[in-house]
C-alpha cells in the first residue's frame, strides 16, 4: 500500500493537494496522513518594547495580558489547524479515499517533514503556503 503525506494550510493550494492525492488514490491503493503544522508565524506576537517609562506594576500587567494573548491565538490556531484538516479530509472522502488520517504538530515545517518523511512513498504539497505573497 502507498502511503501518501499530505501538507495542508489554508492557502487556495491546500484543496489542489487534496485533488492531487484523490489522483493518485484513483490509480494506486494508499493510505492518507494529512499534516498540518502550526509555526512560529501562526503563534507570534508583535514584538512589544517596554523600556520606556512604564511602572513596575503596569509592565508586569502588560505582560500577563500579552502571556493570555499569546495563550489565546495558540488556542484559534490549533482550531483552526483542526477545521484545516477536518475540510481536507472530508474532500478525500467524498473524492472516494477510504484511509485517511490526520495530524496537527506545533514547529517548524521542515522539521516536521523530515521527521514524518521516513514514514512517507510520496509527499504532497502546495506550490506556496498561505504565508506567501501571490
Amino acid at each position: 500500500m502507498t502511503r501518501i503525506l499530505g501538507l495542508i494550510d489554508g492557502s487556495p493550494y491546500a484543496q489542489s493537494v487534496c485533488d492531487h492525492i484523490a489522483w493518485i488514490a484513483g490509480k494506486a491503493d494508499v493510505t492518507v496522513e494529512l499534516l498540518h503544522v502550526i509555526g512560529r508565524r501562526d503563534l507570534a506576537s508583535e514584538p512589544v518594547n517596554l523600556s520606556g517609562n512604564i511602572g513596575l506594576g503596569a509592565r508586569t500587567a502588560l505582560l500577563e495580558e500579552l502571556a493570555e494573548l499569546d495563550a489565546q491565538k495558540a488556542k484559534v490556531a490549533h482550531a483552526r489547524g483542526r477545521l484545516l484538516l477536518d475540510d481536507a479530509k472530508t474532500r478525500l472522502q467524498e473524492a472516494g479515499v477510504a484511509n485517511v488520517e490526520t495530524k496537527l504538530r506545533n514547529g517548524d515545517l521542515v522539521d516536521t517533514v523530515l521527521e514524518f518523511e521516513a514514514n512517507a512513498d510520496i509527499i504532497v504539497i502546495g506550490k506556496r503556503g498561505e504565508g506567501a505573497d501571490l
